[in-house]
């Protein structure tokens, strides 16, 4: 049992003094996670900034777009009745 003990002890030491020698190496991947993770944040926000000015842009396009075509629509309904009503006028007399 005591042999035991000694092989369970021998591992746990083996094990935190790897754990000792390798904690600088740990540290280093654990910042340089944080970093990218830091990094890749920052760019999403960028890209949704990007992505919502450009959706605000294409959304001012269709609605001055929308508004031209109804005041043309309106122009030419206006310009088709009175040629109809010149027709009208015409066949009268």
């Amino acid at each position: 049992m005591n042999l035991k003990e000694d092989k369970t002890n021998g591992f746990m030491d083996t094990f935190f003094s790897k754990l000792k020698e390798q904690s600088f190496t740990i540290i280093l991947l654990v910042g340089m996670l944080y970093y990218q993770n830091m990094i890749f944040n920052q760019e999403i926000g960028r890209y949704k900034a990007v992505i919502d000015t450009k959706q605000l842009y294409i959304d001012d396009m269709i609605k001055e777009t929308k508004e031209r075509m109804l005041k043309r629509e309106e122009y030419l309904t206006q310009q088709r009745d009175i040629y109809v009503q010149d027709l009208i006028n015409d066949n009268k007399k």
